[in-house]
Order: structure tokens, then sequence, then C-alpha cells
């Protein structure tokens, strides 16, 4: 008997790849999945960034806080498009010289929260929110109307006020990008320790930074565990149970580890200080380094004064 008549013909054709068709209710678990991987992906990249040979990679912690915090101050405290236009371009020009890809940092700042605030500001265009000079009229004034009988348009005021809130977010936000980029975590809270930050708000950055991680690992471990037991469509009412289940279950969690993890940190001998590896030290380049930018912030706030 040959050995072709004993298998199936189904068994014997090629596998074909259907593609995932969007009424399937496990894309739920699926997304899931991939957007909590993508969290574990991000420090993956951060950490690759913060190892390049790039300009700022190579500068004290220390020093690029205090003159990124102080970049960021001066935008919040700018009035004119000149002078934000201006800090862009210090942001950009940092970006460029530590190897920072400027359309990643565009897409990971300015296509987020700045994005947000414009979109949510949209009502602060027109003259019913901020008085001013027409600018686009959408609807002509007209007495008669019971609706705007004053007119409908855009106002400069209104403009000028969403145009500086975007741009001051995202510059502000640009600044912080760069240095959370070119700055290993460790060096960072070591550099807040020896700029004399209280330890008890380093505390809760680091446990609020391990606890990213250690609650998204079990996230993750949920909705694979639950992704392989699923077979066929899952209803709306299942994914909520699920979430609801997996909300509950981080919560309670994370109050038992709470305990567990500071008696496993004391018993290794935590002493509530910030320990690093890395001995920092400022050279001749971190002074340069101050000069330069402290020359550079002198300016900026003389022209937000004027």
């Amino acid at each position: 008997m040959c050995q072709h008549d004993s298998i199936p013909s189904w068994l014997l054709k090629p596998a074909q790849n259907l593609p995932i068709k969007s009424s399937n209710r496990l894309n739920f678990l699926r997304k899931t999945i991939q957007h909590i991987s993508a969290i574990f992906s991000n420090e993956l990249y951060l950490s690759l960034e913060a190892n390049k040979a790039g300009f700022l990679q190579q500068i004290d912690p220390r020093c690029k806080f205090i003159v990124l915090l102080s970049f960021i101050l001066i935008t919040n405290f700018a009035q004119s498009f000149g002078l934000l236009g201006i800090l862009f371009i210090i942001s950009c020009l940092y970006a460029k010289l530590s190897k920072i890809l400027i359309w990643r940092l565009v897409k990971r700042v300015w296509l987020v929260i700045p994005l947000f605030l414009l979109i949510c500001s949209i009502p602060a265009l027109f003259n019913q929110v901020v008085v001013g000079k027409e600018l686009v009229v959408v609807l002509a004034a007209n007495p008669l109307r019971s609706i705007f009988p004053n007119g409908l348009y855009i106002s400069d005021n209104g403009a000028q006020t969403v145009g500086l809130l975007f741009l001051r977010s995202g510059i502000s936000l640009s600044f912080a990008y760069v240095l959370m980029v070119t700055t290993p975590w460790h060096d960072l809270t070591k550099g807040l320790s020896l700029l004399k930050v209280p330890v008890g708000f380093i505390l809760i950055l680091e446990m609020t930074y391990r606890y990213i991680f250690l609650l998204s690992n079990l996230a993750l471990q949920m909705s694979e565990a639950r992704f392989l037991r699923s077979i066929g469509k899952l209803s709306h009412r299942e994914n909520r149970r699920f979430l609801g289940h997996a909300i509950a279950l981080l919560f309670i969690k994370a109050n038992y580890l709470a305990t567990e993890i500071f008696s496993a940190m004391r018993l290794r001998g935590y002493t509530h200080k910030v320990v690093s590896l890395k001995t920092l030290r400022l050279r001749v380049t971190d002074w340069v380094f101050l000069v330069n930018n402290l020359l550079i912030l002198i300016v900026l706030f003389i022209l937000t004064r004027g």
C-alpha cells in the first residue's frame, strides 16, 4: 500500500497563511500583548540610544539635567514664536548631535501629547472663547440669528494662545525626551542624588520605574496565558470580564509585592542610598558645556523679558 494512500488528502495540501479577519475577537488579546510588549522594546531602545557615542551621552548627567531643565523653564516663559523657534532648533540640534533620529523624536513626542493638546484646544481658536481680531471668518455676523449673532471666526488671540500651548508642550517634552534617551536610568538617579534631590523623591522614582516593568510583565503573562487557552471567538462581555479581573489581580499583586520587595531590599543591605557602578566626575568637557549653555540661557532669558 502506498504511503500517500494512507494519508488524508487535506493533510497533503500545502499550508496556507490565511489573513486574520477583523471580526475575530482574539484581536483584543493580540493587541493587548503587542502594546505590553512595546513597553519592553521601548526600554531596549532607550538602553541602545544611551550607549551610543553621541554628544550628550558623554556629558555628566548632572550637567545635562541642569541645562535641559533650564531650557524647559525658559520654554514655558517664552511669549514669542520666534523665541520658541530658536528653542526648537536647539532641541533638534542636541538630538542630532546625540545621534537621535529627528523623525523618531517627532513621532514619539510631537505626535502624542502636543497633538492631543492641539486637538483639545481647537475651541479656543474661536472668538466665542478667546476674543480678538478676525483672522478667518467661519460665520458672518447676523443680529437676527439666534446662534452666534456676533459671528464665528478664528481670532488672533485665540490662534496665538493655541500656538503657544502647542509649541511650549512639544519643545518642553523634546528636551525631556533628549535627557531620558541620552542618560541611563541609574546614572540619572545617581546624578539627582549628587544634586541633593531628596532621597524620598528619588526612591519613589526608582520604585515606580521598576514597578512599571514588573506589573507589565505580569500583565503580559496573563494575556499570553489567556490567548493560548482561548479557542474561537470571544464576546465583548468576556473581554471586559477578563480586563476587569486582570486589573483587580494586578492591584492585589502590587499591594502584596510592596511589602515583599521592600523586605527583600532590606535583607540585601538597602540603606536608602543611590548606588551606581559608574563614578560621576566633572571633566573639562562638562564645564565647557555648562558655560556655553549658561551664556545661551542668559541671552534667551533676556529675550523672554524683552
